[in-house]
């Protein structure tokens, strides 16, 4: 830089240009030391990383313009300089992209795990391969409040053998949420099909022209997509996977119907008998709490109303509890409505389960927030939480960590 600086005469440029590659060399050296599992510290990083490109871009380009009329004057070239920055660049682009990987390798998994317990599922089941495997019918929206199972629906109807011998290896399954990325979204599907993603913006966020490669590639087999939770007022997103394609089938679950784009399927609540095995298993009625009377049992199944994630906190937050606990429940929802008359409702409830941290150890109710930072319905590893904990918290012992895992746990906040 010295050599440069005295040719060209650009002291304070090129100082300016020195001061920012010092800057990311030594933003390299720090993200280079992470541990893999290290996520909380590559968001940190990947954001100061963003903000170093964008300076750096900023400093060639008045550099570039500047030297551009020194370059007949003098024997430097300005490839040298070029080519410097450009490895700090390529540093730096490569390190950010496997920040976005992180966010990436929840959409790519094949398929979500399904939970141990699953009922009520079969009916409906049979019912969504009826409807959606007709060759008239493309598009198919299963839809019902939160907490009924569309989910769990959706990716059984994946894990179905009819389903995987017709569609074979061309099943896709991506989460929308409530704010959806398309970019993410796109290079979840690249990777799912083992795809290099698109370096152009424009092709790497356009649905069209991966259904276009795939079409090439899948010969007369069928293609099966499933867009998971798909929010009303996505629309205009949702319309960007239509495509002409034979073969081709769309499963979107959301709490909101679309009838331009097709017909709905309405998962219905779960009936008596399997509201009561669901709540039976959830909350272990055949061993801690077999002494709970089945009069009891039956109302508090009734007053959940068929939901089956209202029956499943109520059952793991009653499971061996004592009798006088269950009655006391009752006699609290007695006293209004049904605990599900409006989805609000049992918002509300489960609300009421997260004020309660306020009293509990210290920041654990920071802690339990903290899990929205993660992709939905991902799985959490352990080992993330304890990094980032320990960073917000300042906790030095792993052991602190873990008691606020089971302390969530405890509260059915979280699932070990």
């Amino acid at each position: 830089m010295g050599k440069y600086n005295q040719k060209l005469d650009r002291t304070k440029e090129l100082e300016a240009l020195e001061g920012l590659i010092k800057r990311g060399i030594e933003l390299i050296g720090k993200c280079s030391k992470l541990r893999k599992w290290n996520i909380y510290k590559k968001y940190k990083y990947a954001s100061e990383f963003l903000e170093f490109k964008e300076s750096l871009q900023k400093e060639l380009d008045v550099l570039k313009v500047q030297v551009a009329r020194d370059v007949k004057k003098t024997e430097v070239g300005v490839g040298n300089i070029q080519i410097v920055v450009q490895n700090i660049q390529e540093e730096v682009s490569m390190l950010v992209k496997q920040n976005r990987s992180l966010e990436i390798e929840a959409l790519s998994a094949a398929l979500p795990d399904l939970p141990a317990l699953i009922v009520g599922l079969d009916v409906p089941l049979e019912e969504l391969k009826l409807k959606l495997l007709k060759d008239e019918v493309s598009m198919l929206i299963v839809t019902a409040p939160g907490g009924c199972g569309k989910t769990t629906l959706a990716t059984k109807f994946c894990q179905d053998q009819d389903v995987k011998d017709k569609f074979q290896k061309n099943i896709f399954f991506v989460t929308f949420s409530k704010k959806p990325n398309l970019e993410l979204i796109m290079k979840g599907l690249y990777e799912q099909k083992g795809y290099p993603v698109p370096t152009f913006q424009n092709e790497a966020t356009d649905p069209v022209k991966w259904l276009k490669k795939v079409e090439m590639e899948k010969e007369d087999d069928p293609l099966l997509l499933i867009l998971d939770d798909v929010w009303s007022g996505s629309e205009s997103l949702l319309g960007k996977f239509e495509f002409r394609m034979s073969n081709y089938k769309i499963l979107v679950t959301s709490r909101s119907e679309f009838p331009r784009f097709g017909p709905s399927y309405h998962l219905q609540l779960l009936d008596d008998d399997n509201a009561m095995e669901l709540f039976r298993q959830t909350a272990s009625l055949g061993d801690k709490s077999s002494h709970i009377p089945k009069d009891l049992s039956k109302e508090i199944v009734k007053h959940c109303n068929g939901f089956p994630l209202a029956i499943t906190v109520a059952g793991r937050s009653l499971c061996g509890q004592p009798e006088e606990m269950w009655r006391s429940r009752v006699d609290e929802w007695s006293k209004g409505s049904s605990i599900l008359d409006f989805e609000m409702e049992l918002l509300l409830r489960l609300q009421s389960s997260v004020d309660v941290l306020d009293d509990a150890m210290p920041n654990v109710k920071e802690c339990f927030l903290d899990l929205g930072a993660f992709p939905e319905d991902a799985e959490i590893k352990v080992t993330a939480l304890i990094d980032m904990w320990s960073e917000l918290y300042d906790l030095e012992k792993e052991t602190s960590c873990i008691a606020k895992l089971y302390e969530l746990n405890n509260r059915n906040l979280a699932l070990l």
